[in-house]
Order: structure tokens, then C-alpha cells, then sequence
């Protein structure tokens, strides 16, 4: 029976987030704006998208449910503050045996004697400087520390998604402009050759396609192991399997607000916000500090329901315990002097969060600029190139060209492809960047 009441008294609850299964509990939705019906349907999908890849990392892998553990752990700790504040009663109980020797005496025939003794304690502490306060005050701004750091993983979790995403997607573009710039580079080199051995190709211009067609080898041998490393990534992330399909769906815009009103929202952003929670739980620490030089007072009480004894006994008895700091070698001052220090210390690093915030939006919002601008000029080129590829194509059918200019115009068409193909999908990931860096992404549920 009494193993009965301890179990349903305990604290033994289920894990608020589950890993591996499709459903999105309410703490993973609040921060995520996901739904189990988005996580279901990229399980079902193909071929993922961005948002398909992130609605899987957020439910199959640990990361936020370890942060939403640490949400449990301040509530929990919490309700300890809270406790604090309520009285204490136990049930008590005790069996004595007393010897039937004595001590310098006679023995006795008796056997040992039993005494029992059964009752209700209690206690309440009425006030203990500040403590109490002080816990209940830390207690709530450590929940409010941990759903910020929670809200911030989210956000980080998108953005290293996002980088490994495209990253995968820019080389596997980048290894198929690759291998069709190994094979013109071939076929000019066999070109070359052939023309070398009728007197019309210089050795050095030979030598110096090898060289080309050597590097073009290397990059692309680089290129595959870079591949395989970012889908290793990718899949650690979001637990796919390394070889699951990509595409992109998404697009990136010009922002709609400038640089400055961009800045404007740092103070927003859940990793400033958990920086001021972490203040307040250092305030919290110094008023406790504080209250150590204030008095002290308890009552505690027993009720009895059973006590052995040769004499009377009382039913029951309370009392009153007051205690006032006088002397305490200089420990409560240090105990403020160290609180006092953390909490200017937390202020100094809130204010390091606030401008490395304000940095990071600026750079995320240079960066997608800068890229924008850069993917319109290689787009701008390719076109440029493929345009010289059909003038020259056209002279080659009128014999006023050689077949050698327009593979060399074809390689020049497809290292301008790849450096297009990089910078447009840094452009999609710094479109993201901007959206986590000023907090609007990942969107909650409610703007969904």
C-alpha cells in the first residue's frame, strides 16, 4: 500500500518530446511553427525540400528535445521554490529496544524492553531573509532563460539545415558543370593533338590543355569528396539517409526594410532575450545575498498518536525558532560581493549579445545583398557566353571558325555555370540567414 502512495506521488512523467515518431508535441510547435501533418508529409515525400528536410531534423534528431528537457528541469525548479514556501508535515514513527543489563548493577530477568512512538511532525518557515523570494523570482526568469535558449535552437538548427542543404545542392550542380567541362577539355585536347601532328598546334598550346584538363580532373575529384562530406552532414542533421534526393523550392527576395530597421529587431531576438533572463536570475542571486543579514524565523510542532512512557505526555507541542545574524566572519559581505559581480558580469554579456545581434543581421543582410547582386552578374555572363557559343557555332557551319574556339568558348560557358550555380544558392541560404538573424524565421504557428 505504501509503495502504491509513493508511486502516485512521484514525479515520473513521460518525456514531453519523443524522438523518431511523426508527432510534433506542443513545445516543438510553439517554436517551430511546425504541425505533425508537415512532418508527415515529408516523411512521405521523394524528393525534400528545405522546409521538408527541417520539419524531419526537428522531430528526428535530439537537439530541441534536449533543450525542451531543460524547460522541464526550470519548471521543476520552479514548483521547488514554490514548495518552499508551504508547510512541511511527516508521519513519524519509532520502535526502541532498551537493554535488561545495567551498568554497574544487577540484571534483570526481563527481556529488552520495546517502546513505541508514532506522530505528525511539521514545520513552516514563516520568513528566512529573502531566500524564498529570491528562489521564486530566479526560478521564473530561469524559465524564461530556457524557452529563449530553446526558441534560439530553432533558430540555429534552420540556419546549419539551410548551410548543409544547399551546400549539397551547389555541388552536385557544380559536379555535373564539372564533368561536362572534364569532357570538352577532353575533346579539345584530342583536338589539339590531332592538329599537333599536322603542324597546325603548337606543343605548348598541348601542354597547356593538359594542364587545364589535369586541374579540371582535381576539382572535380574535390568536388566529390565535398559532396559526400556535406551529405554526411546533412544526414546527421536531419536522420535521412545520405543518398535521399534535394530540391529546392524556395526563392530569395530583396529585403523590404532596410539595414537599420533590420538592426531594430535584435531586441527581439530569443538568444538577447534569455541574456536579460540571465540578469534577472543574477539579480535574483543578489537579493538573496542581501537577505542573508536579515533574521530568521520557523515554527515546527508534533502531534503524537502513540508514545511509550512512565510519566504523562504532552499531546502534542509546538515551537518558535528565531535567528538574527550577527557575526559571521565577513561571509555574508563576500556573498554579495561575488553576487554583485555576477550580475554585473551578466549585464556586460547581455550587451555583448545585443551588438554581436545588431553585427550578425547587418552582415546576413550585406551578405544576401552582395550575393544577389553577384548571382545577376553570372547569370548576366552565362548568358553572355552562351550567346558567343551560338555566334560561334553559327561561323563554325560557315567555315569561318575551328571546332578548337568553340570548345574553348563551351569550357568558358561551364566555369561560368558553376561560379553562377555558388553564388546563387549563397543567396538562398543568406535569404534564411536574414530570416534567423532578425528573428522572423522560423515562423510560429500562429503566422503560419
Amino acid at each position: 500500500m505504501a509503495g502504491l502512495l509513493l508511486i502516485g506521488l512521484s514525479g515520473c512523467a513521460e518525456a514531453p518530446v519523443k524522438v523518431g515518431d511523426n508527432n510534433v508535441e506542443k513545445p516543438l510547435q510553439q517554436v517551430t511553427g511546425l504541425t505533425s501533418d508537415d512532418v508527415e508529409k515529408a516523411a512521405q515525400k521523394s524528393s525534400l525540400n528545405l522546409w521538408d528536410v527541417y520539419a524531419l531534423a526537428v522531430k528526428h534528431t535530439e537537439t530541441l528535445a534536449t533543450n525542451v528537457e531543460n524547460v522541464e528541469q526550470a519548471k521543476a525548479q520552479d514548483r521547488q521554490a514554490i514548495g518552499a514556501w508551504l508547510p512541511q508535515i511527516f508521519l513519524n514513527g519509532t520502535k526502541a529496544f532498551t537493554s535488561g543489563d545495567y551498568i554497574g548493577g544487577g540484571s534483570s530477568s526481563l527481556s529488552p524492553i520495546a517502546s513505541d512512538t508514532a506522530y505528525f511532525s511539521g514545520a513552516e518557515t514563516i520568513f528566512s531573509g529573502l531566500t524564498q523570494v529570491a528562489a521564486v523570482q530566479g526560478a521564473g526568469a530561469n524559465i524564461d532563460s530556457q524557452q529563449y535558449g530553446l526558441q534560439n535552437q530553432s533558430r540555429l538548427l534552420l540556419l546549419n539545415v539551410a548551410n548543409a542543404f544547399y551546400n549539397v545542392l551547389a555541388l552536385e550542380e557544380s559536379l555535373q558543370a564539372l564533368e561536362k567541362s572534364r569532357d570538352l577539355n577532353q575533346q579539345t585536347l584530342d583536338v589539339e593533338k590531332q592538329w599537333q601532328r599536322m603542324g597546325r598546334s603548337r606543343t605548348a598550346d598541348v601542354s597547356n590543355t593538359q594542364a587545364q584538363l589535369m586541374q579540371v580532373l582535381a576539382d572535380l575529384e574535390n568536388n566529390k569528396y565535398q559532396l559526400a562530406q556535406a551529405r554526411e552532414t546533412l544526414a546527421t542533421l536531419a536522420n535521412i539517409k545520405p543518398e535521399q534526393t534535394l530540391a529546392s523550392e524556395e526563392a530569395y527576395s530583396q529585403p523590404s526594410y532596410t539595414v537599420e530597421e533590420a538592426q531594430a529587431k535584435a531586441e527581439n531576438r530569443p538568444d538577447v532575450k534569455s541574456a536579460a533572463a540571465s540578469v534577472e536570475i543574477a539579480d535574483a542571486l543578489l537579493l538573496q545575498a542581501h537577505g542573508e543579514h536579515l533574521p530568521s524565523l520557523a515554527v515546527q510542532g508534533q502531534y503524537y498518536l502513540a508514545k511509550d512512557g512512565s510519566f504523562p505526555q504532552p499531546l502534542w507541542n509546538v515551537q518558535l525558532e528565531a535567528s538574527l545574524p550577527i557575526f559571521e566572519g565577513g561571509q555574508i559581505l563576500a556573498q554579495e560581493d561575488a553576487a554583485a559581480s555576477r550580475k554585473r558580469q551578466s549585464e556586460l554579456q547581455l550587451s555583448l549579445i545585443r551588438r554581436s545581434a545588431a553585427n550578425e543581421i547587418r552582415q546576413a543582410y550585406k551578405s544576401l545583398t552582395d550575393s544577389m547582386a553577384e548571382t545577376d552578374a553570372y547569370q548576366k555572363a552565362e548568358q553572355a557566353f552562351e550567346q558567343d557559343y551560338q555566334d560561334v557555332l553559327h561561323d563554325l557551319r560557315l567555315n569561318l571558325t575551328t571546332n578548337l574556339e568553340l570548345l574553348q568558348v563551351m569550357t568558358s560557358l561551364e566555369n561560368t555555370k558553376i561560379s553562377y550555380i555558388k553564388a546563387k544558392y549563397q543567396a538562398l541560404y543568406d535569404w534564411v540567414w536574414l530570416g534567423v538573424a532578425t528573428g522572423e524565421l522560423p515562423k510560429i504557428a500562429q503566422e503560419k
